[in-house]
């Protein structure tokens, strides 16, 4: 496939900010700005609207007047430019009743619709003096607000609404629309559309994680840009970010948090690019002519995680499109770019708004310095106009041709759709507006369309057709275009068949026989879903049909046998599927007859009968199939596994893992896959695999699973393979179902000799007490000699050695900000006096884990001080503004009344009042106020509230700090031995990762925003990473993040760094946090030097894929 060379220059323009960027306020600057950005050449950036017009940007769009409409928490606002120099000088506050802004907006008319509040809003501007007429129209309600809920609207080229919901939506479906809707049941995110009453719903496709944004190319095919399973890299599952041509009635691949399918699944939409990690946000298709042509239709995604914006180009490949991409436009400098809409302004400027999370805001201008002129787009003829609308979709386009089309005319739009002597481009949206304003093509418009040339036309036209027959086009008018040598005019064909109920599919049987055997993959699989939905003779003739056809016809008629309820039938997996697996040898279609069985048998997902490692493993519904049959496929396999070809080869032990065959020459063929060289993804595949094997391991196969398991970490270290905080819980879940089928693998790896990393911790839970216990001095040896850096996790697990050998290192710990929570617990376990005053620290810090422990020391101590009464005051008085954790109340009120009753023993004129201890018929905060008032009595000289700084408030002028540094001199090396030393590593990067990536932090965040956020971490905290405080039954509290969650229980990664299994049955009391787990004030101490040394390190975590 060929691309324009023009389109990937070799050389690339860099547009810098000076060094200090005056800040715009309500009257702007006259002159514009440029912007930070590094763009292709020919390009120039400049700033539209600074920080105090467009803060914290979250969405854009643009109105019907053509001006910048932006929303953040708080408001929606009009940037207006008074003056048309390209800057904005003012705002307009359009409303400000949306405390957390809006996730989407489109402009139609007099209306803005938005997402935010309690679903689709509408408000109305019929006077257009630029604020809302009153409060908005509920349109349709859903979910809002949240990262991975309801994003972007758009009014599509048929006049619908349409609009993609992230994964945690949970939308409601009553009013979907099953005889018209390509998707019938829906799971994860989705694209939908809405009639202009938006009184029913219809869903294109689903299977998304949680893309923002989408568009439509010149053709009118829809775009999205969906995000990737961040927390899962380098796990088998993990998928990059990707830019889907989302094809009707198809998934994009989402199904668990843990089960993510491959783009050669059957009923995948196609994925065009993979963008590597980052956050998708806009999507926008240019259909302007200021830039040059050759980048007109392309189409723009931003990344906010890596500050960039990615240019795609599509050329015709098939039925859907090869794309070739590059970057467009990254930030540069210390201003920060996080992009997070993109809208093309009547001027053809492509405008980029820059925010989120609390970041610095502005809107972008991009232009190209000699625009490219159009002699089409300057006509004055009101028809060339409407034929040659830029960005024709957009409310400032379409209050002209609109107002346009229907003065022109019906007749006149026909006869330029089939005026030869047009381009294709206007006859393309001739069919369009015909569409969208009017009826639609009639029969006699198909009949003569369909012998015209061409294809882009042909296809549009019968698009067209299907928006406009509601759900029941005539056989003699559609049937044609479904035996169409273009397979874009086929898929056109068979995407409007996937709107129509089963009684409008009689007429189609030879058709979609036809289809099945078309060369197109994608051609194949829509006819599997339209035969889907047919009656049942036309089903049965169609299957008739496919059968004598071949075996890949067949096994495609299996398929959509499947979705018409018959999961689990034999007929599909084992009388169609096992059948061509022993028969055929070509790879493809033996990875169809392995891709039927697997969705025969239930597909994947994830259930309650197994851990999420699985959920791309084994069944999502119970097996349940007889064993004779089963014996059937496991023969197969046998024959056949391996066969050399590697998606093959993947997919057949996924089906071993699915159907747990017991099999020792598959056990040993698999184990045989573990290798020196392997890549380690592929090692935790095959484990999976052979954790799912109940065969009897030999001492060999025990011995390589064990040197796989002690290899990951070095293979991903050879590999600079990033992990994330998924990465061990899920390999812990297989190594625990390893063990169930091999008892002695605990044994062999401790006395392996590559056994002593600090991330094998993770196997010593499974070890019977002696390897245990050798295990753990193993690890106390490295980490004396200095080979093994000590972490919480590892320094927990050294405390269950004798006193004697661990107090010395834990003493040490305990002054290390990081390893304290972790080492405090072992000196109160031994509970000597000279570690006392760091428990009487420790139960001052309210998010320790450990009180209970604490408690329990302090009970035991021969004598007590004022200091420990003071100490145990704080934990009191938060426990009696908190809900429930009776046991930790009732623990630390009765060692409270210990502590004061021996603090008056020989004073015999003052007592400790019995209903203080017992509180029997006091509430908490009354039983508070009565110890206040009595240590107030009679120990005056104590301050039980005092003056003490509060932990998570900053307590510098961080400001005044950063202005004494000297950016230019950082060293890279020590600030990375700085970030080490910090302990950032531990929370940021790496398989216990519970804070947000750094890669590419500079880019994203300007250097004052990065700073204030480390300086200040509990200022504006995302979702994704705020704590929660949890309580159990056993009087334990938690205070973490929750990193996994299921029914029957949680992880928590708690504050010091120490993950914790809760079962829900255990769980009294949960409460969310709005705080970080990153503690304030990390950089008090730290010399201006340091702070350059450390943003110096910080710049080069780039890891950004690059095109």
């Amino acid at each position: 496939m060929r691309f324009p060379a023009q389109f990937f220059p070799r050389s690339a323009r860099v547009i810098l900010l000076g060094l200090t960027l005056p800040f715009l306020s309500q009257v702007s600057l006259h002159a514009a700005e440029p912007a930070p950005l590094k763009l292709p050449p020919g390009f120039e950036a400049t700033i539209y609207a600074s920080h105090d017009l467009a803060g914290s940007v979250q969405a854009m769009t643009v109105n019907s007047r053509g001006e910048i409409l932006v929303s953040a928490p708080g408001y929606i606002r009009t940037l207006i430019d008074e003056n048309a120099d390209g800057v904005a000088d003012r705002f307009q506050d359009f409303t400000t009743d949306l405390p957390a802004g809006v996730q989407g907006m489109c402009c139609d008319g007099p209306h803005v619709y938005c997402v935010g509040g309690e679903g689709i809003l509408r408000y109305t501007d019929e006077n257009q003096d630029g604020i809302a007429d009153g409060p908005p129209e509920l349109m349709f309600r859903c979910r809002t607000g949240g990262e991975h809920y309801t994003h972007a609207i758009r009014k599509g080229p048929d006049g619908w609404w349409y609009v993609i919901a992230g994964n945690e939506t949970n939308l409601d479906f009553t009013s979907l629309n099953e005889e018209s809707s390509p998707v019938r049941k829906p799971s994860a995110g989705v694209l939908m559309r809405f009639p202009p009453d938006f009184q029913q719903m219809e869903v294109l496709s689903d299977g998304l994680r949680n893309a923002y944004d989408f568009d439509w190319n010149v053709s009118g095919d829809p775009f999205v840009y969906d995000s990737d399973g961040e927390r899962d890299i380098s796990l088998p599952w993990y998928r990059p970010t990707r830019l889907f041509h989302s094809l009707p009635g198809m998934t994009h691949g989402w199904v668990s948090r843990s089960w993510k399918a491959p783009h050669y699944f059957l009923d995948m939409t196609p994925t065009l690019v993979e963008a590597g990690r980052g956050s998708p946000t806009g999507v926008v298709c240019y259909r302007h002519h200021q830039f040059p042509e050759e980048f007109y239709d392309a189409t723009f995604i931003l990344d906010w995680t890596y500050g960039r914006v990615i240019a795609i180009k599509t050329q015709p490949q098939g039925a859907t499109w090869a794309a070739q991409a590059r970057n467009f436009a990254t930030g540069v400098g210390s201003y920060g770019f996080a992009p997070t809409d993109a809208a093309v302004g009547p001027d053809g400027a492509l405008y980029i708004s820059v925010g989120g999370r609390g970041t610095q805001g502005s809107v972008f201008r991009i232009t190209y310095q000699t625009p490219a002129t159009s002699a089409e787009a300057l006509s004055t003829d009101p028809l060339e106009q409407i034929l040659n609308s830029a960005q024709p979709l957009e409310a400032w386009s379409r209050k002209q041709w609109e107002r346009q089309a229907r003065e022109t005319g019906e007749e006149a739009i026909l006869k330029a759709a089939l005026d030869e002597s047009r381009s294709v481009a206007q006859r393309r949206r001739a069919i369009e507006v015909l569409t969208e304003i009017f009826e639609g093509p009639d029969f006699d418009f198909m009949k003569e369309i369909h012998r015209d040339p061409s294809a882009q036309l042909r296809a549009r036209a019968v698009w067209a057709y299907g928006r406009s027959t509601s759900s029941k086009p005539d056989p003699v008018t559609l049937q044609p275009f479904l035996v169409d040598p273009d397979p874009q005019v086929i898929r056109s064909g068979l995407e409007a068949l996937l709107s129509c109920p089963a009684e409008s599919l009689v007429g189609y049987e030879n058709e979609i026989a036809n289809a099945l055997s078309h060369e197109d993959h994608f051609i194949q699989f829509l006819a599997v879903r339209v035969a889907s939905r047919m009656a049942d003779a036309g089903f049965r003739q169609v299957g008739e049909s496919a059968r004598k056809a071949g075996w890949n016809e067949a096994m495609l008629m299996a398929y959509a046998f499947v979705d018409r309820g018959y999961v689990g039938h034999k007929y599909a997996w084992h009388d169609v599927g096992a059948a061509a697996l022993s028969k055929l040898q070509d790879p493809h279609e033996r990875l169809t007859a392995v891709l039927l069985i697997q969705h025969a048998l239930g597909g994947f997902g994830d259930s309650p009968v197994h851990s999420a490692v699985f959920d791309g493993y084994l069944p999502r519904l119970p097996l349940d199939q007889p064993e004779d049959l089963l014996a059937d496929l496991r023969s197969v396999v046998e024959e056949i596994y391996p066969t050399g070809n590697q998606r093959l080869d993947w997919e057949l032990a996924r089906l071993i893992a699915m159907t747990s065959l017991d099999s020792l020459p598959l056990l040993d063929r698999l184990t045989q896959q573990l290798t020196e060289s392997s890549d380690p993804v592929s090692d935790i595949h095959h484990l999976i695999v052979l954790s799912t094997v109940p065969t009897k391991r030999s001492p060999e196969q025990t011995q390589a699973a064990a040197t796989a398991l002690l290899s990951l970490h070095q293979k991903l270290q050879t590999a600079k393979a990033e992990v994330d905080r998924n990465w061990e819980p899920r390999v812990k879940e297989m190594y625990q179902k390893l063990v169930e089928h091999d008892a002695e693998l605990p044994r062999v790896i401790v006395n392996h000799k590559q056994f002593g990393r600090p991330e094998h911790n993770m196997f010593v839970d499974a070890m019977q007490p002696d390897d245990r216990t050798r295990a753990i001095a193993i690890f106390l040896e490295g980490v004396e000699e200095k080979q093994v850096q000590l972490t919480p996790d590892l320094l927990r697990l050294i405390g269950e050695l004798p006193a004697d050998r661990v107090l010395d290192l834990a003493r040490k710990s305990a002054h290390d900000p990081l390893l304290n929570t972790a080492a405090i617990p072992i000196l109160a376990a031994a509970n000597q006096p000279q570690d006392h005053e760091l428990i009487r620290e420790a139960l001052r810090d309210p998010f320790d884990s450990s009180q209970d422990v604490y408690l329990q020391a302090v009970s035991q101590w021969d004598e007590y001080s004022l200091d420990d009464l003071i100490s145990l005051y704080p934990l009191l008085e938060r426990l009696s503004r908190e809900e429930k954790q009776e046991k930790l109340w009732e623990k630390s009120l009765r060692v409270f009344g210990e502590v004061a009753r021996s603090l008056v023993t020989n004073v015999p004129e003052v007592d400790v009042p019995a209903d203080l201890i017992s509180a029997i018929d006091l509430n908490r905060s009354d039983v508070v106020e009565g110890w206040s008032e009595w240590i107030d009595h009679n120990f005056p000289e104590v301050s039980l509230h005092g003056n003490a700084a509060d932990p998570n408030t900053t307590t510098v002028d961080w400001r005044a700090q950063l202005q004494q540094v000297d950016w230019t001199a950082g060293d890279t090396h020590h600030g990375e031995q700085l970030f080490q030393t910090l302990k950032c590593a531990l929370c940021h990067n790496g398989h216990i990762a519970v804070g947000p990536n750094l890669s590419g932090v500079t880019s994203r965040f300007s250097r004052d925003n990065l700073f204030e956020a480390i300086y200040d971490p509990h200022r504006d905290v995302s979702s994704r990473y705020r704590t929660e405080a949890i309580s159990t039954d056993a009087g334990k509290t938690f205070t973490g993040i929750v990193i996994y969650e299921s029914v029957d229980g949680l992880l928590l990664r708690d504050t010091s760094h120490q993950t914790v299994r809760i079962e829900a049955s255990q769980i009294e009391f949960r409460k969310p946090l709005t705080l970080s787990l990153m503690p304030a004030n990390l950089l008090n101490d730290s010399t201006p030097q340091d702070l350059a040394d450390l943003y110096a390190y910080l710049q080069t975590l780039s890891g950004a894929s690059t095109f």
